[in-house]
């Protein structure tokens, strides 16, 4: 293998099958690595040559679980696995249960050494947490973004699908890891490859890195006003500063009465507590699926402090947040 690969460019230009080491975090999730895997295979079979190889490889070496409790053997542990032009790191909501300082070193090790790192759904906090991200643009799952960003603010978090930056590819999640593995496939087998590989898997368009993650709320909200679809994704845009009811009504040319019967008809409640509700949805998902501070997700979903954000969500949830994450943490 070459001493250092330094592009894209260059691992194009191996005259042998790139070698890919899929670093698998228990309880990943399936569909993600399913895939990434997969469009390998189908790389090779379409190719008509192994175009590609690969391995699996956990921190020890042993059987890891997905999220959905199927299982598999490793090939190796990070210890004794062959050199890899690409490791692309695979995790799941239970992330920090792996965290291990013998990762991170590993992870700075063979990136040293030229290896291209990857990260699908939460593991790109692992490339974070080794230091490998600071001043990189990232991609990370809407869901994990704030936390993401107040734990690494010297990251480039953003929420496009997927992104590519220097010798890092970190992808959102799910389907979308299928359209940052057809860019890796692409890039070293050439775009005819990629998009051929696109048809098998029924899958219409190769979407770019910086195409929206989450479906449109036209389709979310099963709307058809595409002026309502407009005040809704702006709401989504402003949790943590939300904006007045009479500017979200002036963005579409309409007086606040028009916006409340349009929000009436179409959700029996008014502009104001649909925007609330959108918060409290949000400061639900934090307090389940992230470890920030309870004053952090009040600031991230627009309240001024934390007791203020409490009284709030206890008359929303009927509990208070403490609760909602003992509960939902055990």
């Amino acid at each position: 293998m070459p001493k250092h690969i330094v592009s894209f460019d260059q691992l194009a230009q191996v005259d042998r099958p790139i070698r890919i080491g899929f670093f698998l975090i228990p309880d990943f999730p399936l569909m993600t690595f399913s895939a990434a895997l997969d469009s390998l295979r189908q790389g090779n079979r379409l190719a008509k040559k192994a175009a590609f190889e690969w391995l699996l490889i956990s921190a020890d070496g042993g059987h890891v679980k997905s999220s959905s409790g199927l299982g598999f053997d490793m090939d190796a542990s990070m210890s004794g696995a062959p050199r890899c032009d690409v490791v692309l790191l695979c995790a799941g909501i239970n992330y920090t249960d792996a965290y291990d300082p013998n990762i991170f070193a590993w992870l700075r090790r063979i990136y040293a050494e030229g290896c291209i790192l990857g990260a699908v759904s939460t593991a790109v906090f692992f490339l974070a947490k080794a230091g490998l991200l600071e001043g990189r643009r990232c991609a990370v799952h809407w869901e994990s973004l704030a936390s993401f960003r107040t734990e690494f603010p010297n990251c480039l978090a953003t929420d496009d699908i997927f992104a590519i930056d220097g010798r890092f590819l970190t992808s959102s999640g799910g389907t979308v890891t299928l359209d940052m593995m057809l860019y890796l496939i692409a890039a070293v087998e050439g775009r005819d490859l990629a998009s051929q590989i696109s048809d098998q898997f029924n899958h219409p368009r190769i979407r770019r890195q910086n195409d929206v993650q989450r479906m449109d709320a036209l389709d979310r909200f099963g709307i058809r006003n595409p002026k309502l679809g407009f005040v809704i994704r702006r709401m989504e845009a402003t949790l943590n500063d939300p904006v007045e009811i009479a500017q979200l009504a002036s963005s579409i040319t309409m007086s606040v009465r028009q916006l409340e019967r349009l929000f009436q008809s179409s959700f029996n409640k008014s502009p104001s507590k649909f925007y609330i509700e959108l918060r409290m949805l949000r400061a639900r998902e934090l307090l389940i699926n992230t470890e920030l501070p309870i004053n952090a997700i009040a600031d991230i979903c627009g309240y001024e402090s934390a007791s203020h954000f409490s009284r709030f969500y206890r008359r929303h949830f009927k509990e208070s947040p403490a609760v909602t994450r003992r509960e939902n943490h055990r």
